[in-house]
């Protein structure tokens, strides 16, 4: 029996749809549209999921995935907000819903609502990182540091957690996680290593 496809942690949007799907063969189906980037091709097998289980939390959570792929972050909300009243312990569909949120330029909200979220799934990465770029979009930088800490501690190969901690740290003069991130974005994607340096550099107190 093959096992279900897996998504890649440096892609946090994607992790919501591990496992969805009633049959390996329509997780297989998920994973490969994505992989395509069809979002299109997705949000109409999401919305034939919905026709088969209105009540369901796959085709909710997959259709508002689509539409933050798509760019409508207001239908985004509506697929996803329903998922959470209904399965409130769906922290995959909470993550979504705040990222959406936040997207619509809605970051209090979606602070509001990734809060709730990290009280339901307090070990998922994508909670603190999307909470984390929550806080740092409603200006609330002392409170997006430990959120992104989080994040980098439940998953320390995630390099865009990384990254988003030194950008914060770089505004904030927090050296020490300036200098963490550096060194882990080195051994995990170098790009966005010279980045945050270019970042570190243009600020009054670079690392030496």
């Amino acid at each position: 029996m093959k096992s279900p496809s897996t998504f890649p942690v440096d892609d946090p949007l994607a992790s919501a749809l591990y496992a969805r799907g009633s049959t390996y063969e329509e997780r297989d189906l998920i994973a490969e549209l994505n992989r395509k980037k069809d979002w299109d091709g997705l949000l109409r097998f999401a919305l034939a999921l919905l026709r088969r289980d209105p009540g369901g939390s796959d085709g909710g959570v997959l259709a508002g995935y689509s539409w933050l792929r798509l760019g409508d972050y207001s239908k985004a909300v509506s697929s996803l907000a329903p998922v959470v009243r209904q399965n409130p312990e769906d922290v995959a569909a909470w993550n979504l819903l705040g990222e959406a949120q936040r997207r619509a330029g809605q970051p209090g909200q979606a602070v509001r609502t990734l809060e709730q979220a990290s009280i339901v799934g307090r070990t998922s990465y994508v909670t603190f990182f999307f909470l984390g770029e929550a806080y740092r979009d409603a200006h609330r930088l002392d409170q997006a540091i430990p959120a992104y800490r989080e994040s980098v501690r439940l998953e320390p190969e995630f390099a865009r957690g990384w990254f988003e901690l030194g950008a914060v740290c770089v505004r904030t003069g927090d050296r020490d996680d300036v200098t963490a991130a550096l060194e882990n974005l080195q051994k995990l994607d170098k790009a966005l290593a010279e980045e945050l340096k270019k970042k570190d550099a243009s600020s009054s107190k670079p690392v030496r």
